[in-house]
C-alpha cells in the first residue's frame, strides 16, 4: 500500500521530468564552448539482465564531438547505493547524481566502441536485487526492512520499484588533464514490468521547405534530406524550423502513482530542444501546439551545424545534427 501519496508524487514528478530536466547544461541555444546537450540510454527502461548502452551528445565551440578530442579523457559511473536510487525516485527532496558513493557502490563503466559511448552490462545490475527487491507486479509486494530507511519511506518506495522499477542515473564527465570541461547525468530504470518505454525514434524536421532525417540506419544522428543536399538560406535571414508532426505515433504510456496512492497510466510529451554554434533561435525549447521554431541566420557566410535533441517528458532521447549553408545577399 501507499502510506504517503506525497513521496509518490515526488517519485512521478522525477521521473516524469527527467528526460528534460535530466542534463545540468546551460538553457542558451547557441553553443559556445564545451557542452553537454543530452545523452541517450538505450532501451530507457532495461529489464533486468538487459545491457544498457549510453551516448553523449558533448561539444566543444566549433560544433565537433568533444569527447573525440585527444586531449580530452570521457568517464562514465553509475552508482547503485540506496542514497542514488532514492535521489533518482525523488524520495529525498533533491536529484543529481549522489555524492560519496563508495567505490564498492560504484560502477565504472567501459566504453563501447568510442569514449563517447559507455555500456551496462546487465549482469551487473542484478546487485541492484539485493538491495531492493523486485516483485512482479501480480504477485504481493515484498517488504523486507533496509538499514536507514524510515519503514513507511522503504513501503512506498517498494511499492513503486514493483510496479514502475528502479530508477537510477548514469553520469557521464569529460576532462582536460584534471580540468573538468563538462559533466551530467542522466535518469534510466530497470523494471520487471512489460512494456517498457523506448527512446523517441531519430528525428525528422524540416529547414524551411526542405526535409532531413536520420532515420537511415547507418547513420541515426545525422539529419540529411533525401537528395544529400542541405538547406540553404542567405546570411542574416530567417529560416523556419519544424519538427515531424506525426509524433502520436511514437508517444508511449507509462505507470505512475497519482495523489492518491493509485497506479495510473501517464501519457509521453514531446519536447523538441534548438542548437546552434552561431545565429539565435526564437526559442530554445518548443513542444505542440507550437513546436516550430525560427532561426535567424548569422551574417557570416559559412556552413552551420543545427541540433534538434527530442525528450518524450519520461526517460526517451534521440537527437540528429543537420548543416545549413549560408549564402552571401
Amino acid at each position: 500500500m501507499i502510506r504517503d501519496a506525497r513521496a509518490a508524487f515526488a517519485i512521478v514528478a522525477a521521473l516524469s521530468l527527467s528526460a528534460c530536466l535530466d542534463v545540468n547544461f546551460d538553457p542558451a541555444s547557441i553553443v559556445a564552448g564545451p557542452r553537454i546537450l543530452g545523452i541517450q540510454a538505450n532501451p530507457p527502461e532495461a529489464l533486468f539482465g538487459e545491457d544498457v548502452r549510453f551516448r553523449v551528445l558533448a561539444l566543444d565551440a566549433t560544433g565537433a564531438d568533444l569527447t573525440a578530442r585527444d586531449d580530452v579523457r570521457v568517464e562514465w559511473t553509475v552508482c547503485l547505493s540506496i542514497e542514488q536510487i532514492l535521489r533518482a525516485s525523488g524520495f529525498t527532496g533533491s536529484s543529481g547524481f549522489a555524492a560519496g558513493c563508495s567505490p564498492e557502490e560504484t560502477l565504472v563503466l567501459a566504453h563501447d566502441g568510442a569514449p563517447g559511448r559507455a555500456i551496462l552490462p546487465g549482469e551487473l545490475l542484478l546487485d541492484v536485487v539485493t538491495r531492493i527487491p523486485m516483485t512482479p507486479p501480480d504477485e504481493p509486494i515484498v517488504d523486507p526492512m533496509i538499514p536507514g530507511i524510515d519503514p513507511e519511506a522503504h513501503s512506498n518506495l517498494a511499492t513503486i520499484i514493483a510496479e514502475v522499477g528502479v530508477p537510477l542515473a548514469v553520469r557521464v564527465e569529460i576532462y582536460r588533464g584534471e580540468e573538468l570541461l563538462a559533466n551530467a547525468f542522466k535518469r534510466f530504470a530497470i523494471t520487471t514490468r512489460s512494456g517498457a518505454t523506448l527512446n523517441p525514434p531519430p528525428p525528422r524536421f524540416s529547414i524551411g521547405e526542405r526535409e532531413v532525417s536520420a532515420r537511415r540506419i547507418e547513420a541515426p544522428h545525422d539529419c540529411v534530406s533525401a537528395d544529400g543536399a542541405p538547406a540553404t538560406v542567405i546570411a542574416g535571414g530567417e529560416v523556419t524550423l519544424a519538427p515531424d508532426p506525426n509524433e502520436d505515433p511514437w508517444l508511449e504510456t507509462y505507470p505512475v502513482f497519482d495523489l492518491g496512492g493509485r497506479i495510473i497510466e501517464n501519457q509521453e510529451s514531446a519536447y523538441y530542444s534548438w542548437f546552434s554554434t552561431a545565429g539565435g533561435f526564437s526559442r530554445g525549447v518548443t513542444r505542440r501546439p507550437d513546436r516550430d521554431v525560427t532561426w535567424r541566420a548569422p551574417a557570416e557566410p559559412g556552413t552551420y551545424p543545427l541540433w534538434v535533441v527530442v525528450r518524450d517528458g519520461h526517460l526517451g532521447t534521440s537527437w540528429c545534427r543537420a548543416d545549413v549553408v549560408v549564402n552571401a545577399p
